[in-house]
């Protein structure tokens, strides 16, 4: 028991120290950035033959594209959620009110194996179980919403500690704005991969996460069936299941280049899994406008920092000049892409990677620009760490959060 009439010196209650260091910094930004980009992330169903370390490499690498350049998941979020909404269009089309975005999100996902008579099971899209459904080979698959949920590993605490955390930092960073504290260069691109987060996990609020076992729906009749009955329309020779008739033959990016795709993809004759590279297809204005206001604000927020005490003056310049080369890439690539949109017929028929970005040399208006966005990018991202090693003093100092609270 402590002796309090000793001579040893006693305190009260002691506040927080006033100052944060470096650590903290790095440490909050990883854990707000790690955590936000893994609960965010809905990766399609693998192939049953794929085991833990093919799903967590891949993983991985949605994760650190993630970061680079989050734009792109919100782009293929986005072509995702509006090809489910088209979906329940149609089936809604064919009396089925049970179909919901769960169930067009989990088709497009690959949660649905087609088992024909003839061929080995291959996944089959939303569309194309409208189209099998429409023709009376299949009924609408009799799995109900909570089924499909049921499938899904949603961790609903985790989702409640990422909501809780992006949300505890992005309100620190505007409340050392507001106290005119410096928000360092870290901070900055933290919050903006936040704003493609949140976007993209809204686009993705519907679809199952981590699904690993699909489900087989099974055909009473040969593909060769299929095929004769569709006509034409189906003469060609398909390249990733035999339905590519029913939506566009080029509905993933990597199959756009066969070679790449023979050594690297996952392109066995018929798939065996829908890749997580599926073309985005942005339909009508209002899609395409929510996309390109979020891309604006994640782009251009890195201006914040232009009068930013960077450590040397090559750094200060080197991050201005890649703030503009950011923007101006995208500027570049609006322009090319609502001209290609105004030829087109109709005009919101979109699909992203198809079109001149596969025609020489007019495919120079889209990797020109993409490869000098991500350069600059990168830049970005390093300059941003190592602005650690020396920053303002005042980037330093702890927010007053007394002062927010009215005195009367």
């Amino acid at each position: 028991m402590v002796d309090i009439t000793s001579n040893t010196p006693h305190r009260g209650w002691v506040g927080q120290c006033d100052q944060r260091g470096s650590i903290d910094i790095i440490w909050s930004c990883l854990l707000t950035i790690g955590i936000s980009l893994w609960v965010m992330l809905h990766l399609n169903v693998p192939a049953q033959h794929e085991g833990f370390w093919t799903c967590f490499f891949r993983r991985t690498k949605w994760l650190i594209l993630g970061v680079l350049a989050p734009e792109t998941l919100l782009l293929a979020a986005g072509g995702q959620w509006a090809s489910a909404k088209r979906s329940v269009v149609d089936m809604r089309s064919l009396n089925s009110g049970s179909w919901t975005l769960a169930h067009a999100f989990y088709a497009d996902s690959g949660g649905f194996l087609l088992q024909p008579l003839d061929v080995s099971p291959f996944p089959v899209t939303a569309k194309q179980i409208h189209y099998l459904v429409k023709h009376s080979y299949l009924n609408v698959p009799d799995i109900s919403e909570k089924e499909i949920f049921d499938k899904s590993k949603a961790d609903y605490v985790t989702k409640t500690i990422a909501c809780l955390q992006t949300g505890w930092f992005v309100t620190e960073c505007i409340a050392r704005a507001i106290q005119k504290l410096p928000v360092s260069p870290l901070e900055l691109n933290t919050c903006a991969i936040i704003l493609c987060t949140v976007t993209v996990y809204f686009f993705w609020l519907e679809k199952p996460l981590d699904v690993s076992t699909p489900t087989t729906l099974t055909v009473r009749e040969s593909i060769q069936t299929i095929l004769q009955r569709a006509g034409s329309d189906a003469e060609q020779s398909f390249w990733n299941t035999p339905l590519d008739f029913v939506e566009p033959p080029t509905n993933y990016t990597f199959g756009n280049w066969p070679d790449l795709a023979n050594r690297w993809g996952p392109y066995r004759k018929p798939l065996v899994r829908i890749p997580n590279d599926r073309n985005p297809r942005l339909y009508g204005l209002r899609q395409r406008s929510l996309y390109t206001v979020i891309v604006i604000i994640f782009s251009t927020l890195s201006f914040v920092e232009w009068y930013f005490v960077f450590p040397t003056n090559v750094e200060k310049t080197v991050w201005r000049v890649a703030c503009i080369v950011c923007n101006a890439s995208l500027l570049v690539h609006a322009l090319v892409e609502g001209v290609v949109l105004l030829q087109k017929s109709p005009p919101y028929d979109y699909i992203y990677i198809e079109g001149y970005k596969l025609q020489w040399p007019a495919n120079l208006l889209f990797f020109v620009p993409a490869a000098t966005y991500f350069v600059a990018r990168i830049a970005l991202i390093a300059i941003a760490v190592s602005s650690l090693r020396m920053m303002p003093a005042k980037s330093f100092v702890q927010i007053k959060w007394s002062s927010f609270i009215p005195h009367f």
